[in-house]
C-alpha cells in the first residue's frame, strides 16, 4: 500500500517521485527492479543510499527524515505508535485481504476463508472502536505513523466491503476513519473518499444468453449448445515435482500423535528414519524426512529489536502463520518465541516441498520478507540437535529462554 508513505511524506514535507511509465506485471519482473525488490513486490523506495521495499518500512523511513511528530513526543508515544503500527497490520491488514482479495479475483475464493476473516475483522474493529471511543486519534491529541497506516489499511474496507451494517457497531472508527481521510494531506494522496455503499460481489463469469427456442415440426429435435469447455485450474509447480516417499500429511499426524513423555524419541526419531504413526488404526508408516523432495530451513525475524511487547510478537507470528493458511498443503513449520533481556526475538524452522522456499509463498505472504532464511544441512549434528529443540518446544532455543511457541501443521 504506497498510500502509506505518500501520506506520511505529505505530513512530513518530503518529496517523493512516482516511477514514469510503470506496469504493474512488467515493470516489476525486471532485473533491475528485482535488486530492488526481489519477490518482484511494490511499492518499492529508491533513495540515493539504497533501495526499500515493504509498504510500512518505507512509511517509517519517510516518518523519520524529519521530525515533526509524526513518531510522537516520549518513548511511550513511540511505543505506543509501534504497538498500533503490529495491531492494524496483523489484526485488520491481514484479515482484509483475506477477505478483499478473493472478491477481486485475485485469490481463489473460499467462503470457510472469507467467515474467518469477517470474524476476526469485528474482533478487531471492536478493540479499535473502544479505544476511540475516548481518544481522538489512536496516540497522543495528533495524528502519527499509527494513524497513517491504520487508516490505510481501512482504505480497501471502507471502500468495498464495509457498508452501513457492518459498519453500524463501530461508529467511532468510522467518525475516526472520515476525519483522517480529509485532512488535506490526506486528500492530497487518496483524493475525495466515498464510504462504501454496497459491498462488492464475488465475480463470477456472467453465463451465455441461450437463444429463443424456434418454432419447429413436432419431430424435429432442437439442436442442443455445445457446452463451453472448463477452464483448468493452473497446476501448483510443487505439483510437478517428481514424486516423494515422504508424505507431509503423515508427518503432520505422526507430529501431532507423538506421546508428550517420550516426544523426542517418537516423532523427532522417526522424522529422521521413518516409522509408525501412532494411534494410526490403519497402521500408517511414515518413510523419513526425504532430503532430495523436501528441504528445511530456518527462519529469524530481521527486526527483533522492535520486538519489546510480547503479546504483540505473538499477534505478529499469529499473523503470519494466518497468511501462510493457502500453502498448508505444502509446508510445516515451528515459530518460537524467546526472551533475552527486554526483547521477544523470533527463530523458528519451516519443512518445504521442494529445494526451494515454493514460489507460491513467495509471491502471496509478504511476511516472508521480513525473515532472514538459511536452507539447512540435515546432516550436521548441531543444526540436526537445533530442528529437534524447535520440534519439541524445548525451555531454551540456542541457549535463550524459549517463552512461546506457534506450530503450523
Amino acid at each position: 500500500n504506497a498510500y502509506k508513505a505518500l501520506v506520511a511524506a505529505k505530513y512530513n514535507g518530503v518529496d517523493i517521485e512516482l516511477a514514469k511509465n510503470f506496469e504493474l506485471g512488467v515493470s516489476n519482473k525486471k532485473p533491475e527492479f528485482l535488486k530492488m525488490s526481489p519477490t518482484g513486490k511494490v511499492p518499492v523506495l529508491k533513495t540515493a543510499d539504497g533501495a526499500i521495499f515493504e509498504s510500512n518500512a518505507i512509511a517509517r523511513y519517510v516518518a523519520r527524515i524529519t521530525d515533526k511528530g509524526l513518531y510522537g513526543t516520549t518513548a511511550l508515544d513511540l511505543g505506543s505508535i509501534e504497538q498500533w503500527i503490529d495491531f492494524c497490520t496483523n489484526e485488520i491488514d491481514a484479515p482484509l485481504l483475506s477477505w478483499v482479495l478473493p472478491l477481486q479475483g485475485v485469490w481463489p475464493y473460499n467462503k470457510a476463508k472469507e467467515d474467518a476473516a469477517k470474524e476476526a475483522l469485528k474482533k478487531a474493529l471492536t478493540v479499535l472502536n473502544e479505544h476511540l471511543k475516548k481518544n481522538t486519534f489512536l496516540v497522543a491529541d495528533r495524528i502519527t505513523l499509527a494513524d497513517i497506516i491504520c487508516v490505510c489499511n481501512l482504505y480497501e474496507g471502507m471502500k468495498s466491503v464495509f457498508d452501513a451494517a457492518f459498519r453500524k457497531p463501530y461508529s467511532c472508527v468510522e467518525r475516526y476513519f472520515v476525519t483522517c481521510v480529509n485532512q488535506p494531506e490526506f486528500k492530497a494522496v487518496i483524493g475525495s473518499f466515498e464510504l462504501c455503499k454496497a459491498p462488492i460481489k464475488l465475480q463470477k463469469q456472467a453465463k451465455k444468453e441461450q437463444p429463443k427456442k424456434q418454432e419447429k415440426k413436432k419431430k424435429e429435435q432442437p439442436a442442443k449448445a455445445a457446452a463451453p469447455p472448463k477452464e483448468k485450474k493452473p497446476k501448483n509447480p510443487l505439483d510437478e515435482l517428481p514424486p516423494s516417499k515422504m508424505m507431509m500429511d503423515a508427518w503432520k499426524r505422526l507430529y501431532s500423535c507423538a506421546p508428550a513423555n517420550d516426544f523426542r524419541n517418537v516423532a523427532c526419531k522417526r522424522f529422521w528414519e521413518g516409522g509408525a504413526v501412532p494411534k494410526s488404526v490403519n497402521n500408517e508408516q511414515f518413510a523419513g524426512y526425504d532430503p532430495e523432495g523436501f528441504s528445511l530451513w530456518f527462519c529469524d525475524y530481521k527486526y527483533n529489536e522492535e520486538n519489546t511487547v510480547n503479546f504483540m510478537v505473538m499477534n505478529k507470528v499469529g499473523g503470519f502463520l494466518q497468511r501462510m493458511e493457502p500453502h498448508r498443503k505444502y509446508c510445516f513449520g515451528v515459530m518460537c518465541i524467546l526472551q533475552k533481556d527486554n526483547l521477544f526475538p523470533i527463530t523458528g524452522v519451516w519443512l518445504f516441498r521442494g529445494q526451494e522456499i515454493p514460489p507460491n509463498v513467495l509471491a502471496e505472504c509478504g511476511d516472508i520478507e521480513l525473515y532472514n532464511w538459511t536452507k539447512v544441512d540435515h546432516t550436521d549434528e548441531k543444526v540436526k540437535t537445533r530442528i529437534e529443540d524447535m520440534f519439541c518446544q524445548t525451555d531454551y532455543i540456542d541457549g535463550i529462554d524459549h517463552i512461546d511457541c506457534k506450530v503450523f501443521k
